[in-house]
């Protein structure tokens, strides 16, 4: 009897194992390149751990303010290139680097750990060319970015806007929903065993970075961006963090629209309502 105790409990510990590497190593989606490719400029940085990556800088002349820009899971740079020339065309010098075990970057991916870090350093780097006069800062997130940038904003108070597009308020059950639909497995015990081992991965307890836990702390101005066909966070997953947010808030929902699919509905009225957000609430534009 105790073989089979042990054969089941090696079972489920390979699973939570191999089940975790899923979500740090995600699978490497292949985006179409924008034709024709923006025009920015790029520069490598080191992150607080060694690792070197690059941002991508559009310029604008006499810009109004700066704008970071996050993609989703499984995207890469590709997914908000135009995104981000439309701001440059409007104004908005923006800046964008693939987030860890995306695009060309290494693993493991760190559901935010480490790339609030990255994003930090890319915001020190690029307010270094200012001078006397520091550009106003705003951040436009995608799903997964999207809690990057709130994570980014608990920690860095000159951020003033960010905008969330296709966004949970907690990330397990949006875990959990995943591991049903592709795996058909119950959640106890094979979501919590692939959330704990996450967890210890990553030696962080995710919880406490779910955009709902961190809404009441964050007086940004939001704009929340939601698709009502959204399969991968249906509205209901993304109500709860909107209402605790602390600053003011502004939404703009699509019933016909899926995940992170608004830009690609509309470009130029995506870009161009996001830059008039950017227009009302960046000091100084």
């Amino acid at each position: 009897m105790w073989w089979w105790l042990l054969a089941v409990a090696l079972s489920l510990v390979s699973w939570g194992v191999a089940s975790a590497r899923r979500v740090l190593y995600p699978e490497r989606h292949v985006l179409p390149i924008p034709d024709p490719l923006p025009v920015c400029t790029s520069k490598t940085l080191t992150a607080s751990d060694g690792r070197a990556f690059d941002v991508w800088r559009f310029d604008a002349p006499a810009p109004r303010g700066r704008v970071l820009v996050c993609h989703g899971f499984y995207a890469n740079r590709y997914q908000v290139m135009g995104m981000a020339d439309g701001l440059r065309q409007r104004g908005y010098e923006t800046l964008l680097f693939e987030l860890r075990g995306h695009g060309d970057r290494p693993g493991p991916c760190t559901l935010g750990v480490r790339e609030c870090g990255d994003a930090e350093a890319v915001i020190r780097w690029a307010a270094a060319r200012d001078g006397a006069r520091p550009l106003p800062l705003g951040a436009v997130g995608f799903s997964m970015g999207a809690s990057v940038v709130c994570q980014l904003a608990a920690r860095t108070p000159a951020l003033q806007a960010l905008i969330a597009d296709s966004l949970y308020s907690r990330l397990f059950p949006i875990l959990a929903k995943e591991i049903r639909q592709r795996y058909a497995l119950p959640a106890i015990p094979f979501v919590w065993l692939t959330w704990w081992s996450v967890q210890l991965a990553l030696g962080r307890r995710l919880s406490a970075a779910d955009p709902a836990a961190l809404a009441p702390r964050l007086r940004q101005s939001l704009l929340a961006i939601q698709g009502g066909e959204d399969r991968r966070v249906p509205p209901a997953c993304g109500e709860e963090f909107v209402r605790r947010w602390a600053g003011s808030v502004e939404r703009w929902v699509e019933p016909e629209v899926g995940h992170v699919g608004m830009f690609a509905r509309d470009p130029r009225a995506y870009c161009d309502r996001v830059a008039a957000f950017f227009d009302r609430t960046l000091t100084g534009s």
